[in-house]
């Protein structure tokens, strides 16, 4: 009897182990070196800024709407995440049509790219837009249209009122981000 009950022992730990596995690897993307400022705030020498606009103008169907950028490689032409480490700012909004809302970031100084992660296609060109270490910059509005499709407008003077209100911790000089072409990222599957 003893051999039977290790014999049915050793699949329940097996199966167990495996599921610990998998729950592990679903929660491992939660390594995430950007952070909210939800007031908005000044950048750290060794960091950066960035702030968006994120505007629902067509049907969204969905709890809510999420526009998230990536940390992008510019030498690798791809986004630098991974199962374990996903660096990433994520700004979400009432699915409902509104006006815009803007969201500001601590991250890395690098570059951040329109996310792979999305359910709405980005018009026009894929672009990188560069946050330099101890400044803050502007990418620019991104709008859900009827057309189903994200557009991006990057005009920083007709927002800054807006930006203002929205975070008046924003502390310093807020410019345009340099944007640049890049590649198309690819995203990453996580599973076990």
């Amino acid at each position: 009897m003893r051999g039977d009950a290790m014999s049915t022992m050793a699949p329940r730990l097996l199966r167990s182990a495996l599921l610990a596995c998998a729950a592990l690897a679903g929660a491992a993307c939660t390594l995430n070196a950007a952070r909210p400022l939800p007031a908005g705030g000044r950048p750290a020498a060794q960091r950066a800024v960035i702030v968006y606009g994120v505007q629902v103008a067509g049907h969204w169907p969905h709890a809510g709407y999420t526009v998230q950028l990536a940390e992008y490689d510019v030498g690798r032409q791809n986004i630098t995440g991974d199962c374990w480490r996903f660096t990433r700012t994520e700004a979400r909004v009432a699915p409902e049509p509104g006006g815009v809302s803007y969201f500001a970031f601590d991250v890395p100084p690098g570059h951040y790219v329109y996310s792979p992660f999305h359910g709405a296609p980005l018009a026009g060109p894929v672009l990188a837009f560069a946050a330099p270490a101890g400044r803050s910059v502007y990418i620019g509005h991104f709008t859900y249209g009827q057309d189903g499709r994200v557009s991006l407008d990057r005009q920083l003077g007709p927002a800054q009122d807006g930006i203002r209100r929205a975070l008046p911790g924003l502390d310093g000089r807020l410019e345009l981000a340099q944007a640049g072409p890049a590649a198309r990222p690819r995203p990453f599957l996580c599973a076990p």
